[in-house]
């Protein structure tokens, strides 16, 4: 039996083997590793959502081609960022508020010393 050069072509082609009775899952720490080097920092976490909304959660990631678990992840981050966005930004709208009070008072200050 000659053996098959290990490549990523002949990884992706089957030729290295691709049946169950071979496969092994990877351990904690290897999926890990991998996710880390990959760039993944992942959380695992338990949530209850309503059967309705998870149905149609499921529902629509299906009409997409997408598994739910990864649309729900993104529906997530995109809200996180928009909400991140906008606290900020109504922060900095309220620091330029209180900045002009400031400059108010600093020049009414200024005229009541010119009186004085």
């Amino acid at each position: 039996m000659s053996k098959i050069r290990g490549s990523a072509e002949n990884w992706e082609d089957g030729k290295l083997g691709t049946s169950l009775e071979h496969a092994v899952a990877a351990t904690a720490e290897e999926t890990d590793a991998i996710n880390k080097a990959a760039g993944i920092n992942m959380q695992l976490i338990s949530m209850r959502l309503p059967h309705d909304l998870l149905s149609m959660l499921k529902e629509i990631a299906s009409y997409h081609g997408v598994g739910y678990q990864p649309m729900v992840r993104d529906l997530l981050q995109r809200w996180a960022v928009g909400e991140i966005r906008s606290i900020l930004e109504t922060r900095l709208k309220e620091a330029k508020r209180k900045k002009t009070e400031i400059d108010k008072v600093e020049g009414l200050a200024g005229d009541l010393r010119k009186i004085a």
